[in-house]
């Protein structure tokens, strides 16, 4: 898993040399589902995975990334207690079921196009170990 992760997130980092997405990326935007906000929490629980101390943690619209593949992708952003001024983000892709993998600092999850929702469900896995 580590290792899809760390493969994905060079792709998605070597695509993200633009800092805007295509317009008809934008244009596919649908809410989040609960079972998108129910996967990532599952997963981040499972894992032991930590994020941190944060607050008004925001999932973004799901976009389709890739529509030969459909491969979509959702946003996650926060504000850490100590940084204020600007939020973290990291982005996500997944097909059907099954979460791809995440990037730091995606930079087109800061598309000022990309609505986004409160994920107050985000809050339980704060701290974890």
């Amino acid at each position: 898993m580590k290792k899809s992760i760390a493969l994905l997130g060079t792709a998605l980092l070597l695509a993200g040399c633009q800092t805007d997405v295509p317009q008809s990326v934008a244009d596919s935007q649908v809410p989040p589902s609960p079972a998108i906000k129910r996967e990532l929490v599952r997963i981040l629980k499972e894992t032991n995975g930590t994020i941190g101390d944060f607050v008004d943690p925001q999932i973004s619209s799901v976009v389709l990334l890739e529509p030969e593949t459909k491969t979509y992708a959702f946003c996650i952003r926060a504000w850490h207690t100590q940084r204020k001024h600007f939020p973290d983000v990291i982005g996500f892709s997944f097909r059907g079921d099954t979460l791809l993998g995440g990037t730091n600092s995606e930079p087109r999850c800061r598309d000022k196009r990309l609505r986004y929702y409160p994920y107050p469900e985000l809050k339980a896995v704060r701290g974890l170990r």
